[in-house]
């Protein structure tokens, strides 16, 4: 597959050397993080089968140029699907073209080919068919994430005429003005020459429309879609709708003409002719996004470069990923944050780790042992090599939950990484979980944070609820005793380490941050306020982290009405204003004389580490005397 851009939209092209091919469109926001895996795969199987294959980005997501906020966005969604048809047949040659549909894009497919008026086959999958039922789902499904527990803490977004919001992902009111009009069975009443429906959501509007259909002189096929449910699960848990695929392959094929000739597949005419794809394309005024393969073709990122030459060589900032999502992030956070440090001129690259988003392998299931893995951390330390090999000072780390933990890793073995900024981390080890089919063998985060129990325990509701039987209240005791416990054992060998020297307990933890200060990394660990992650940090160095304040360049801050996955607005601004402040404060190791004069003054330099160790145990003593006069 290759990355492709056209008139300021991101795609990717899966070149095969049939005469049919296909354009997929995807679904809107959480619901594109969602399928993001499932969309490549069923690409590949596509492409596999002969058929070439265009997947993209409409305007204002994903990669793409423009916001969701901007004007004119529902007539250019449809549009960018008439362009991604034109752009697959003008650079593979094919002969017809057919559309698959997830979702939102399921109408968007059948309004842009009722327009087009030659596509030779529609596919459409749990289609939207009214606008104004899509903008009541859409609110439902805030209202359902604002009453689950990572949400305690955020504050709810205004009932409002002016967007709608599900997941962090917005439609604002001239776009929603224009779906709330719209109506599939009225607006694309002969769309193409054969439609494929599998819909498990709303059998009545089913049947309607391909009774209509029919009458319009379209050949119709049915079939069941009984994966949907799993299909449009959080990336993670996401499952492969493999029957549903295997029914669009083969009403493809029956319907195609699939004389795979003897001839290459085609290129863009900008990939053959000249490098302007790989240069990428503005996205903004100043604003300059470049598609980038990374380890060896196996890690995919986009760098974001500004304008000037400061930017250049200045500090860049490396994306995680966040969990199974995609480089795009959750409410598109890291496309946001990326475009909003570069108006700041501040150059950033956000990756896809192996396995992940559009980067190799390509998986049909990740598992969690998978996003913990050590190598995840070497994509990441590579990416950091490649941002110096371009002239950058050095990477900065940001990441959120898995990818947090990929940027400890990271930062611990690469001299490249500045600093850090870890989000809602949630282990500072992992230890895999999963057997051999990637499912986990233990229950994953069963309970919430501390925090969050002692909050409901200060509702009367919640123990209505527990003197009526509605839930159980003696295994949230034996878990809060059970993480008391372990705090005590952890308080007591760090007692014990800095009386005696012995180290007991949470050692290895303590030794990777101590690595991280020697090191001169800027370690920031920023937590939300009822993170599960608190629980991890406070097991291991105490209240609030406060055994981390004796390495000087180890910070611990917590961020009200910051959800774990960021995904609320607040959210979003505290984290990005965060990351903001500390790049301004500038980095340990850009200010370290020894590493500034790295070939000089060997001996002066030993000189203060012996007498800076020195130092260290004199304090260490003082300390352990102090708590032995008051035990």
């Amino acid at each position: 597959m290759r990355p492709i851009v056209f008139e300021g939209k991101f795609g990717w092209l899966h070149p095969a050397n049939g005469s049919d091919g296909v354009v997929l469109c995807s679904p809107f926001g959480y619901d594109a993080l969602c399928t993001h895996r499932g969309m490549r795969r069923l690409a590949e199987r596509l492409a596999a089968r002969g058929m070439p294959v265009l997947r993209f980005d409409y305007p204002g997501t994903g990669d793409s140029a423009g916001n969701t906020s901007d004007a004119g966005l529902w007539r250019a969604w449809i549009d960018s699907v008439k362009q991604a048809v034109a752009l697959l047949r003008e650079s593979t040659g094919v002969e017809r073209v057919s559309l698959i549909g997830l979702r939102l894009g399921g109408m968007l497919a059948a309004l842009a080919a009722q327009e087009l008026g030659d596509v030779h086959g529609l596919a459409l999958l749990a289609p939207v068919f009214s606008g104004k039922h899509y903008q009541r789902e859409l609110r439902a499904h805030y209202r359902q994430w604002l009453s689950l527990p990572t949400a305690i803490d955020c504050t709810a977004e205004p009932d409002t005429d002016e967007f709608v919001e599900a997941y962090g992902f917005r439609i604002y009111r001239d776009t929603l003005d224009s779906l709330r009009a719209v109506d599939l069975h009225r607006d694309a009443s002969r769309p193409a020459a054969r439609v494929l429906l599998l819909d498990a959501l709303d059998p009545a509007r089913v049947d309607a429309l391909a009774a209509h259909y029919t009458e319009q002189g379209v050949a119709v096929e049915r079939q069941p879609f009984d994966e949907y449910s799993r299909f449009m699960m959080e990336s993670l848990d996401s499952e492969l709708p493999q029957a549903a695929f295997q029914s669009i392959e083969n009403w493809l094929v029956a319907g195609g003409a699939q004389r795979v000739e003897a001839r290459a597949a085609a290129c863009p005419p900008a990939w053959a002719a000249n490098a302007d794809a790989f240069a990428g394309h503005d996205v903004a005024p100043g604003l300059h996004e470049t598609p980038v393969w990374l380890n060896d073709g196996k890690v995919f990122g986009v760098y974001c470069l500004p304008d000037g030459a400061a930017a250049a060589t200045a500090p860049a900032v490396l994306l995680l990923n966040t969990g199974a999502v995609s480089r795009i992030g959750n409410a598109r956070l890291s496309v946001n944050f990326a475009r909003r440090l570069a108006r700041q001129g501040i150059a950033s690259l956000r990756i896809d780790v192996g396995g992940l988003g559009d980067s190799m392998p390509s998986l049909d299931a990740p598992s969690l042992d998978g996003l913990y893995a050590q190598s995840s951390a070497d994509d990441a330390a590579c990416a950091s090599r490649w941002l110096t090999g371009r002239g950058h000072a050095g990477a900065v780390l940001v990441g959120i939950c898995a990818g947090a933990y990929t940027g400890l890793y990271a930062a611990t073995r690469e001299p490249a990484v500045l600093g850090a900024v870890l989000i809602n981390l949630p282990k500072f080890r992992w230890q895999n979980i999963c057997d051999e089919h990637g499912k986990p063998k233990i229950a994953v985060a069963a309970f919430g944070s501390t925090r969050n129990y002692l909050r409901s325990m200060m509702q009367p509701r919640k123990w209505l609820r527990v003197i009526k039987g509605q839930t159980g209240g003696f295994g949230v005791v034996r878990v809060l005793s059970a993480r008391m416990a372990a705090r005590l054992r952890e308080t007591f060998a760090d007692r014990l380490q800095r009386l005696c020297g012995i180290e007991l307990g949470a050692s290895e933890e303590r030794r990777l941050f101590a690595e991280l200060d020697e090191q001169g990394v800027d370690t920031h660990l920023v937590y939300g306020v009822f993170d599960e992650g608190v629980e991890e940090l406070e097991r291991c160095f105490g209240v609030r982290g406060a055994r981390l304040r004796r390495f000087k360049r180890v910070h611990v801050a917590f961020c009200k009405h910051t959800d774990h996955a960021v995904l609320s607005s607040a959210a979003q601004e505290n984290i990005m204003s965060y990351v903001e402040n500390v790049y301004r404060d500038g980095f340990t190791k850009l200010r370290r004389p020894d590493i500034a004069a790295r070939d000089g003054e060997p001996h002066s330099r030993d000189s203060g580490r012996r007498r800076a160790r020195a130092t260290q145990w004199l304090a260490k003593r003082a300390r352990a005397f102090r708590l032995f006069g008051h035990a």
